[in-house]
This record gives C-alpha cells, sequence and structure tokens, in this order.
C-alpha cells in the first residue's frame, strides 16, 4: 500500500505512527514529481555498482525557522559509483519503504561516467 508522504508526515507528528530514520535514495527514471507520484512510479539507481541508500539519522538534523518558513536540513551526502549511472533525482522514505518527498535535480538527467563518479546531496525538507 502507497502512503502519501503528507499522510505519514502527519501520523507521525500526532504520534499514531512511530518515526524511524528517513532512508535518501536515488532514482534513475525520468519522472517530474507531482501530489500524485507513488513510491512505485520510481526506480532506485540500485542497478550501479557501489550505490548504496543512505540512512539519514535524526540527530543529523537542523532546524531553522526564518519569516514563518521552517526548514529541516542534512548535511551533505555522497553516492559513489564505481560503473556507469544516470540519476533525475533523490527520494526520502520512511524504513518502510514509504514514501516521505523527493526533488527532481536541477538540469536533469545527471549522468555518471562509465569511469565512476560522485553524486552529493544536501536532503531537505520545507514547512510554510
Amino acid at each position: 500500500m502507497d502512503i502519501k508522504g503528507e499522510i505519514l508526515l502527519l501520523q507521525y507528528i500526532v504520534g499514531m505512527v512511530n518515526a524511524d530514520n528517513p532512508v535518501l535514495h536515488l532514482y534513475g527514471n525520468d519522472i517530474t514529481p507531482s501530489d500524485s507520484t507513488l513510491i512505485g512510479d520510481l526506480t532506485e539507481v540500485a542497478g550501479a555498482v557501489g550505490y548504496a541508500a543512505i540512512t539519514l539519522l535524526s540527530a543529523n538534523w537542523t532546524t531553522t525557522q526564518s519569516g514563518g518558513v521552517t526548514t529541516a536540513v542534512y548535511s551533505e551526502q555522497t553516492f559513489t559509483f564505481t560503473t556507469n549511472a544516470t540519476s533525475y533525482g533523490y527520494y526520502v522514505t520512511d524504513e518502510s519503504n514509504n514514501l516521505l518527498w523527493l526533488e527532481r535535480f536541477t538540469g536533469a538527467p545527471f549522468g555518471i561516467p562509465d569511469g565512476g563518479g560522485t553524486i552529493s546531496i544536501t536532503a531537505k525538507l520545507t514547512l510554510s
């Protein structure tokens, strides 16, 4: 079952569901995020050698508020590839693989050449 990210986040806030550490992934198919995007719409860049999703530990987030806008930012994380890969953006799930949010890269797709390379992400969530 696909649970919409905003529903799950609200359930975390009101204590209906215990939050766990979010997991950062890259997606490799040409999806433009919308309110109707589901986890099943995304293809993880899991076949690329060297790639692995990254668990974002709750203690390492920084939150700020300015002008009525609240933002949570996680320090930059780097995905390392030893072969070629293509990514259009990143998505964040809970540990049960429920989609929380996603973002398409500006200028997507981002290609890694045959010899490998890296993609660095600073995960960010803004509420206003």
